[in-house]
């Protein structure tokens, strides 16, 4: 399994609007709050991905590296949530992790870009994800129609 790079950190917020603020401020990051209703999100079993769907409240913003992913969940715990890695194959990737002993829990399709997320329980809390695009934006991906 070939990793092309390390995409970016997801980290949870309780406020976004503070998160974004905050971030900005002691890294000097800028952020781009994504209108989550907006994506076009297709679970690739038929079921919607997670109970935390962006219809149900969830709020993303990215900042423009592409390093950071803020989430604001109601519920949710703050800290961190996830790594991404972008991968040439998601499919052969899900095999080769599952093979490793990582059990996948979610896999949906957001726009044209591909997302697979491994149990946080079976790597140390962390929620290993691969995500499968073309291009070079993650954003632009997302914002794709996956029709």
């Amino acid at each position: 399994m070939k990793m092309d790079r390390l995409e970016f950190i997801g980290v949870v917020v309780e406020d976004l609007e503070e998160g974004v603020r905050r971030f900005s401020e002691v890294l000097g990051l800028e952020f781009d709050i994504v209108d989550t209703t907006k994506l076009d999100i297709q679970a690739a079993d038929g079921v919607m991905p997670d109970e935390r769907a962006p219809q149900s409240g969830m709020r993303v913003a990215l900042d423009a590296s592409g390093t950071f992913e803020l989430v604001e969940v109601e519920g949710m715990e703050e800290g961190f949530r996830n790594v991404h890695f972008r991968v040439d194959d998601i499919e052969a990737a899900i095999a080769e992790l599952s093979a490793r002993g990582l059990r996948l829990v979610r896999q949906f399709v957001v726009g044209g870009m591909k997302e697979a997320i491994f149990a946080a329980e079976d790597l140390y809390g962390i929620r290993v994800c691969l995500l499968e695009y073309e291009g070079d934006s993650l954003g632009d991906a997302m914002r794709r129609s996956s029709k």
